[in-house]
């Protein structure tokens, strides 16, 4: 079995990073209101249903239901 990243790390890395900043790194993101939006980088569309939350870190599409925080981001987008 492969070593697994421990817990600890993941909880420190994401208390570290701003979620804004990872996802308008490969995504341009728009302000809108207190929240972010763009077009979903996971699946076509033409109007934006993909947003990104700073106060809670975390992104969520209403399209295709893809979530999570900044590290599942990445993982998902690369």
């Amino acid at each position: 079995m492969a070593s697994l990243i421990p817990q600890d790390f993941i909880d420190d890395l994401l208390d570290r990073v701003d979620i804004v900043d990872v996802v308008d790194g490969r995504v341009k993101l728009k302000r809108s209101g207190k929240n972010y939006s763009a077009c979903c980088p996971f699946h076509e569309e033409k109007t934006p249903s993909f947003t990104v939350s700073p106060d809670k870190q975390f992104f969520y599409c209403f399209g295709c239901g893809a979530s999570g925080n900044a590290v599942g981001f990445v993982m998902d987008y690369e």
